[in-house]
């Protein structure tokens, strides 16, 4: 099976099998900083010999004092270094290159989250050199787990193969040559903070993300996504003392009101989201990168496809091929603008193991929801794919299984697939392909007022444990419009 997780430098839909791994786990930071961090040295009082002066101090002096294309640049940087003699040269000429951006320093032993947190800067500058090749790699991918929008940059000497092959290979964005010249660092920097303005804490303002995935394709997960988000954009709208006319043509300031829920459709093929939703095609996934310099609310509020709920949707374009085209820190930065006009997202990952980009956003969810069906091929996968998942630091708390197209006459009941998996049961969709092919060849769902089918049913107790668990001050109103919604049908008949 191909591993889903492909590096970050790797482009989208690339489905080459990872590098086996090495034949002995990498140290830990612990042990690494304790056998190969030599003890910090001090800056030299006075420069080398002529004769033995490094490249890099020789480019320094020969540049003309305060000459620097990032004069007027206003942003933060910061840059992680072990300390040695050779750090010290890279701070030196970083802060002469980069002079007028504001460079914060680090070294490899401090508490980088918390530095991340309190300064949010624009990139990281990670200094790679020998005595510590494998600490910094390390750094990286540490990096790329818990703060994956933040763009990462490589500072060494490319002269060495062995350290640029290490740092590309760790996942870094770019590399800064300190042989180099200096005027192509200052642009590489000018066109990557001009990309990327700023970074806000993710817990601000942030939507809840509802990432629903499976192992496998044809198990119903985007047509579970499509209902799920339709479901949970009716009970938002309800809850809301939002006008009624948030539910007309969307337009004018009222529409930019009515942002509640989005369905992000990251599933493989691309599309399949708005044939369910019968919204046509549009504004796309890649546009929104291309465009993200200039996206905010109004352009959320106007380009994105726009179901007659309200609800709206985002999705991948069917021309798979565009999507190399995009790099992941420019993707991660638009789900997480996203998150902050959206009152809830419901990503659609589809069947993970087909696009890298589903399990970046799996990683950075709040919750995952698993799809698998009683067939012992799909609890086989699933299992590998929960593997997968835990590899990547996600935490096991936040996944829950939904066992779809159940029927009751097959042996392997659904506790027994949640007990093969360990992983909780949240919820059992039953058997409806019927019912749901002839709605969606009509282009329609299974409206949420067809309360007596056991699919509008279920679904519909997966959007009420949706407004539970992330908005528990909209669930007692929500729990009683449904009761009374279920009586006054029951009554008229």
């Amino acid at each position: 099976m191909n591993n889903p997780f492909a590096p970050a430098d790797a482009p989208f839909g690339d489905t080459r099998p990872s590098p086996a791994p090495a034949a002995s786990p990498l140290p830990s930071l612990e042990a690494l900083l304790a056998a190969s961090a030599p003890r910090p040295a001090p800056v030299p009082a006075k420069p080398p010999a002529p004769a033995q002066t490094p490249a890099a101090m020789e480019v320094l002096q020969a540049m003309p004092a305060r000459e620097s294309a990032c004069a007027d640049l206003d942003a933060e940087l910061l840059l992680v270094h072990a300390g040695t003699p050779e750090s010290a040269l890279a701070q030196t000429w970083m802060r002469r290159v980069l002079d007028g951006a504001r460079l914060h320093t680090a070294r490899f032993q401090d508490n980088l989250d918390e530095q991340v947190q309190l300064l949010l800067p624009h990139a990281v500058f990670i200094h790679f050199e020998l005595p510590v090749l494998e600490l910094a790699k390390r750094l990286v991918q540490q990096l790329r787990v818990s703060h994956p929008h933040l763009p990462l940059i490589a500072v060494g000497r490319m002269k060495n193969p062995e350290v640029t092959l290490g740092a590309l290979r760790a996942g870094v964005q770019d590399f800064l040559d300190l042989d180099g010249s200096p005027q192509v660092a200052q642009k590489l920097v000018r066109e990557l903070v001009s990309r990327s303005p700023g970074i806000a804490p993710e817990a601000q303002d942030s939507a809840p993300l509802t990432a629903v995935l499976s192992a496998r394709a044809g198990l119903g997960t985007s047509l579970l996504a499509a209902h799920l988000a339709w479901y949970l954009q009716q009970r938002l709208v309800q809850d809301d003392d939002a006008p009624a006319s948030l539910l007309g043509p969307a337009t004018g300031q009222d529409d930019e009101q009515a942002l509640q829920t989005l369905l992000l459709d990251l599933g493989s093929p691309g599309g399949d989201g708005s044939l369910y939703l019968d919204v046509g095609t549009g504004f796309d996934f890649i546009e929104a990168v291309q465009n993200l310099r200039r996206f905010d609310r109004r352009m959320v509020s106007t380009a994105l496809l726009r179901h007659a709920s309200g609800l709206r949707l985002l999705s991948l374009p069917p021309r798979t091929g565009e999507l190399r085209e995009v790099s992941y820190a420019d993707a991660d930065l638009l789900v997480l603008r996203l998150r902050q006009y959206f009152r809830h997202v419901v990503a659609d990952l589809g069947a993970v193991q087909q696009s890298s980009l589903a399990a970046r956003v799996a990683m950075r969810a709040s919750t995952v929801w698993v799809v698998c069906d009683q067939s012992v091929a799909s609890v086989v996968s699933t299992a590998d794919l929960v593997r997968q998942l835990l590899e990547q630091k996600i935490d096991r708390s936040k996944i829950q299984l939904i066992v779809s197209r159940f029927d009751k006459r097959l042996e392997l009941d659904a506790q027994q697939v949640a007990r093969q998996l360990q992983l909780p049961l949240l919820a059992v969709i039953p058997e409806r392909r019927l019912a749901l092919t002839q709605a969606v060849n009509q282009g329609q769902l299974l409206a949420p007022e067809r309360h007596r089918d056991p699919y509008v049913q279920a679904v519909g107790q997966l959007a009420d444990q949706l407004l539970r668990t992330h908005h528990p001050e909209l669930a007692a109103p929500a729990a009683k419009r449904s009761l009374l919604g279920r009586l006054i049908p029951s009554l008229r008949s």
